[in-house]
């Protein structure tokens, strides 16, 4: 195998946590590190030599490691997630250049935060097998991604319990809406394309809606990861988008939230919830794949 590329930049804590990575897969992370005020150091983070080894059997694994000291908490940046803890190890399913971030917090705050790129030389042939990943995207036999449209049906969107986990047809909505209840969303097309950077692309034809209000919102393309049931918190698969991606229709209570439990996805339905931290209802949005014309 060969030796992977490692470098070390100094880079503002505004980029740190912006900082974007994507192809790997999450496991436990803290989504909400409380606000500190910055610590001037810019040496801190240096002195605790941050560093991404490729493991020696699985080139696909990557232990991103800090040095242990006294008052300091690693804070690594992956993507849109922060994980506070000196060591995380993940799987990086592509062949490419990643570019993750290495923070540090004590008492003081967070000290400017310096960026570790490293180089990944193969892909995972196990990507193109996975099951979850071919039902949403097409698999690696479709370049162009897997494109999904609302149900036409009633219940495509609606109102249930926040503990519903299986939907038998009606039965369990407390809101089921109507077709065509929500005239600017069933133009819509979502689009989940199996590639390093996990794109998910929404085509909006220029105006979608947050509940039954139109609003415009131009196409845009963000990422997308799944989270699998035995790395999720609360036991379920998970869908989540990354910066302002949503599925639509989005429920305005739930602004600020990206993260869809998977109720159903298969390769003619996906049916996912989403809901506001601590509410007792949940929505419910339901897919299926775009005919060909």
């Amino acid at each position: 195998m060969k030796n992977n590329k490692l470098s070390i930049v100094l880079c503002p804590l505004s980029i740190v946590l912006c900082a974007l990575l994507w192809g790997c897969k999450p496991r436990s992370y803290m989504g909400d590190i409380p606000e500190l005020t910055p610590n001037t150091d810019s040496a801190a983070v240096l002195n605790l030599h941050p560093r991404a080894v490729v493991d020696s059997e699985d080139p696909n694994m990557v232990h991103l490691i800090m040095d242990d000291a006294d008052g300091w908490v690693g804070l690594w940046t992956i993507g849109n997630k922060r994980y506070a803890r000196n060591r995380v190890d993940r799987r990086f399913e592509f062949a490419g250049d990643y570019h993750v971030t290495a923070a540090a917090y004590n008492k003081n705050g967070v000290a400017p935060g310096v960026t570790v790129s490293f180089t990944i030389e193969t892909m995972d042939e196990a990507v193109c097998i996975n099951p979850d990943y071919r039902s949403l995207t097409g698999g690696c036999d479709a370049p162009e991604g897997k494109t999904w449209v609302l149900s036409q049906e009633k219940g495509y969107y609606g109102l249930i319990d926040v503990k519903t986990w299986v939907l038998e047809y009606m039965t369990d909505y407390w809101w089921p809406a109507d077709p065509g209840s929500h005239p600017e969303v069933f133009d819509d097309e979502i689009t989940f394309v199996l590639d390093a950077n996990m794109t998910y692309r929404h085509v909006t034809h220029g105006k979608s809606a947050f509940d039954s209000e139109p609003r415009e919102i131009l196409d845009y393309e963000a990422s997308w990861e799944i989270v699998p049931a035995n790395e999720s918190v609360d036991g379920r698969m998970h869908l989540v988008l990354s910066g302002d991606g949503f599925l639509p229709p989005f429920p305005s209570e739930c602004q600020g939230q990206h993260d869809y439990t998977v109720l159903t996805l298969n390769d003619s339905v996906l049916l996912t919830k989403i809901y506001k931290p601590g509410s007792n209802q949940a929505w419910v949005n339901k897919f299926v794949p775009k005919q060909a014309e």
